[in-house]
């Protein structure tokens, strides 16, 4: 335990001696919290809006009225023919173009029949597209709902009445549908990796370029008592990142934080099992810190774009589905987010826990083992 101590403490006079590591401590936490906090978003706003009316009539411009005051378009004005509609598509001056008929006015009041509208969607990013549509389909929808009230409320027929079948959405745990309230918690995921996988794998393979790494070897401490000394430091680091980012999550951003902390730090303990590992391992197939940076971040660019953070894992393929229970980051990702949003604990989340645990500890057994016998 002496030699762990001296080490940890050797490797904490490092970590304060190099300007570099320090700033790749503090810097990452600020620039991924503010800038990927604001500019990642899933939510669709602003959608450049034209219109055909053919119509030109009081019936059409309320339509158009009700699309234009919402804050989900930005009303471009409107366009000659559809020709026109389509070059400002092409031009992306628009996104969305709504064709009113001629006959919209006319067609409206025929309740038996009903008037027909068409939307040209730019669906370049299909996401954003059918979301900006769905928004607008739903105002419409909204529109006609409300004047069909009205006119059969003038012939003393309640609306409510025809509609067998009514549903009321309560959304819970994100009740204001902020997609930075479901972005944001994933973010400690990154972090905690950065630290504790990208620096540990920093720190070995810096004792390796100084020289300093063989001269360790033939002192009494065991490779073991090595790796133990340099992973125990940024373990403790990623914690206190955890707490930073808890307080900037919750304070800044206004995130409820509904579970409890020491379950958090729990299931961080657990996922640490496998990101040390993986920086025990860069640094053992590595020979610089360039090569380390490369293979962690090759590493992680899979991990990330498997784990659920960007697209939910139930809407990928079956068997992308079965490659990601493999990823540890897939199960830690989850866990934040529950415990996050929905304050879950462990009774809920023990499946996760046991599939970290697993995972862990083949990959910290494997790359000690690489770790031992390169030392040797």
């Amino acid at each position: 335990m002496n030699f762990i101590r001296l080490i940890i403490w050797k490797e904490f006079a490092h970590i304060r001696a190099d300007p570099l590591m320090s700033r790749l401590i503090v810097l990452p936490v600020l620039a991924q919290l503010f800038i990927v906090g604001y500019a990642l978003t899933m939510e669709v706003k602003h959608t450049p809006l034209v219109v055909v009316d053919r119509s030109a009539t009081p019936q059409s411009r309320s339509l158009i009225a009700s699309l234009s005051s919402n804050d989900l378009f930005v009303y471009r004005g409107t366009a000659a023919s559809e020709e026109q509609a389509r070059a400002l598509l092409d031009r992306g001056a628009a996104k969305l173009a709504l064709i009113i008929p001629a006959h919209f006015a006319r067609d409206i009041e025929r309740l038996n029949d009903g008037a027909h509208v068409q939307l040209l969607i730019d669906g370049q990013d299909a996401n954003s597209a059918s979301v900006a549509a769905g928004f607008a389909s739903a105002i419409i929808s909204q529109w006609t709902f409300a004047r069909l009230g009205r006119q059969l409320s003038g012939q003393g027929i309640d609306v409510a009445t025809l509609i067998p079948v009514s549903v009321t959405g309560t959304v819970l745990f994100n009740p204001l549908l902020k997609s930075s309230w479901y972005m944001i918690p994933a973010l400690v995921v990154i972090l905690v990796t950065i630290i504790t996988g990208l620096l540990t794998g920093f720190s070995i393979i810096k004792e390796k370029e100084q020289g300093t790494f063989e001269q360790l070897m033939v002192t009494p401490i065991k490779p073991v008592h090595l790796v133990l000394g340099k992973i125990i430091p940024f373990a403790i680091i990623g914690f206190l990142e955890i707490v930073v980012f808890l307080a900037i999550a919750t304070l800044w951003f206004g995130i409820p934080f509904r579970g409890n902390v020491l379950t958090l730090f729990l299931f961080a303990s657990i996922y640490m099992i496998t990101s040390l590992g993986i920086g025990i391992f860069t640094s053992t197939v590595a020979r610089t810190m360039q090569q380390v940076l490369f293979m962690t971040w090759f590493i992680m660019i899979f991990f990330i774009l498997l784990s659920g953070f960007f697209l939910p894992v139930e809407n990928m393929p079956h068997w992308v589905q079965t490659i990601t229970l493999i990823n540890p980051v897939r199960y830690f990702m989850f866990v934040v987010r529950e415990i996050f949003l929905k304050g879950s604990g462990l009774a809920d989340l023990w499946r996760q826990a046991a599939a970290m645990l697993m995972i862990g500890v083949a990959v910290f057994g494997l790359s000690l083992a690489m770790f031992h016998r390169k030392a040797q």
